[in-house]
Order: structure tokens, then sequence, then C-alpha cells
């Protein structure tokens, strides 16, 4: 009986093409609305060649294959499933009716009718099923690209460009907690602040090439003089910042002028990224600490810096603590 409905479908493809076309095209709202009619009936006889075959040799991966291309191209338009299967719902009523129409023997139409629905059910369930796959593959995807364009819009909002280290963003809300913890704790917290001297000088006269590597070269010997846990970071064109969690004062001056030391042993003709340093590289630094200099991380930053611009002014390539910027009494290291 399945071959017998199958003959029939074969025979009365343009016919039944044609008419599911129009009435796909009459569908709101629906994934074929606005397609070209032929185009329509083009379908409907691609559709129709594989569900014949489906009838006649019970063999479901042609009309599988067919359905899983639907679902793919349905996804890609943009359509719903529910959309999608309104057009296989008209087909199965229309072809049970034009079926009702040729075969005028009761039990014969019925058994048609039978083999007929069950196809088109299977159309169905096994388009939902991997449209709902398609779907969640995609949601998926979707996902993940998110996650990395969200883990890359914080790496960009956290991290410096020139130097990999934490921006001056990221290191203000990090002094401000630091500085809450050690209120809060009775702990001991230190900040460093350091700037590049004569760096407006270096750039011009070395180029953008070797400024660019003097600032790398400052972070690197912030990275290999310090813990894993000091917080680092580029706070300015030229400025670095150093938080120095569980550091009193003396400590954080001999981590400074380790720093300090470093930054100035600096190979002056090795290449960074294709560019010379240029001349000999120093910095003027500046350290304060909790809570003797300053009870907020405002204050705290803002005698850190107030040293540092002491330490500028003496000639750079210093180390000066707070105390000695306000004139209280002298700390300074140099080499």
């Amino acid at each position: 009986m399945s071959r017998h409905l199958a003959s029939l479908l074969d025979r009365e493809q343009d016919r039944i093409a044609l008419t599911w076309a129009s009435a796909l095209s009459r569908l709101r709202p629906s994934a074929y609305v606005f397609r070209p009619l032929e185009e329509l009936r083009r379908l409907g006889r691609s559709y129709l060649s594989e569900l014949v075959l489906y009838l006649d040799t019970d063999d479901p991966s042609g009309l599988r294959e067919f359905i899983r291309r639907e679902a793919a191209l349905r996804l890609n338009m943009g359509f719903g499933a529910a959309e999608v299967v309104q057009g296989f719902i008209a087909f199965r009523d229309l072809a049970q009716e034009l079926c009702a129409q040729i075969v005028p023997d009761d039990e014969g139409r019925l058994t048609l009718l039978r083999s007929l629905t069950e196809a088109t059910d299977f159309t169905i369930v096994e388009f939902v099923t991997h449209f709902q796959q398609l779907s969640e593959e995609r949601e998926a995807a979707h996902a993940q690209e998110m996650e990395a364009l969200q883990r890359a819009l914080i790496d960009q909002a956290v991290t410096d460009e020139t130097t990999d280290l934490f921006t001056a963003r990221f290191f203000d809300e990090h002094l401000a907690l630091e500085v809450k913890r050690a209120a809060r704790y009775g702990r001991a917290f230190s900040l460093v602040v350091l700037d590049v001297d004569e760096f407006e000088a270096h750039h011009g006269r070395y180029g953008p090439l070797a400024a660019a590597a003097a600032l790398r070269a400052t972070a690197d010997a912030l990275r290999e003089q310090t813990r894993e846990l000091d917080i680092k970071a580029r706070t300015d064109e030229t400025e670095f910042g150093l938080a120095l969690p569980e550091t009193l004062l003396e400590p954080a001056m001999v981590v400074a002028d380790r720093v300090r030391t470093a930054v100035g042993e600096t190979p002056s003709r090795v290449l960074d990224g294709g560019a010379a340093l240029g001349g000999d590289l120093t910095v003027s630094v500046g350290v304060a600490t909790f809570p003797q200099h300053g009870a907020t991380a405002r204050e705290l930053h803002r005698a850190a810096r107030r040293a540092r611009d002491h330490a500028r002014l003496l000639g750079g390539n210093m180390v000066i603590q707070a105390d000695e910027a306000a004139g209280e009494r002298p700390a300074a290291s140099s080499g």
C-alpha cells in the first residue's frame, strides 16, 4: 500500500507541489512567505521526491537529510520552528484531501491516509528535533562568543596594552580596597609611585618605539623585583603604581630602591620589539605608607606622588619617602 501511495504522489507531484506552494504563499506568518511561487514549487517537488522514496523503501536517510537541510536553512533565515511546521501541516492536509479525491475505495483511502500522516508526522518530529538541536548549538556558540568578547573587554579595561600591567582605573579601585582592608584589620600597607625620568626628551631623541620600549623595560623591572601578590599598574603616561600589602615603610623603601636599580641597569641598546631603548633609563620614586602618610587611598596616592615629584626635582634616579617630601626627615636613597 505504501508503494501505491508513493506511485500516487509521484504521479500527482506537479498538482500537489503547486497546491502546496499556493497554500504556503498565503500563510501568515510563515517561513515561506515572500518566496517566489516557482521556488516554492521546486521545494514541493524536492520534498515529494524524498517522501516518495521514503514510502517506497522505508529508508528514512534521504528524507532525514532533506529535513536537516531545511532546518539549517530556516534557522539561518531567522524563522522559528512553529512557522515552518505550519508548512508541513498544510502539505499533509492538502495531500490527504487529494488522496481522498483520487482513491474512491474507503479501505484503501484509509490506509493511504494513515501512511501519509505517519510520513508527514515523521517529517515534523524530525524537523523540530533537529531545529531545536541546531538552535541550542547556535545559542551555545553565541554564549561562548559573548563570553570571549566580555573577557576581551575586561582585559582591555584592566590591562595596559603597552606594558601588560594593570590600568589606572583598576589600580585606583584596588588601592581603595587595600586601604579599607588595612584599616579594618590593622595591617601594614605601602604604596610606591615611580615615573620615568626625562621621558619626553627620551621620546624626542630616540623615537616612539624606543619610548614604548622604555615603558616596557620599567614594567619588566616591576614584575621581576616584586611579589606576585603586589599589584603593579601603569597609572599615567610615564607613571607606574605599586601596591604592597602587608608591607611597612622600611621594607617598601627597599623594594622601591631595588626596582629603581633594576631599571637603571637595563642595557641601553637592548632591542625590544625591534626598537632599541636608546639612552640610559632611570626613574624617580616616591613611597608612602598607611596610615602615617594618608588615611584614605587618595591621600596616600597624593603623598606618594608628592614624594616622587620631590625626587624628580632633586635630579631623579632616587627614592624618597613621603616624610621627606613633607620636610619632616630625610629618607632618600639613590644610586
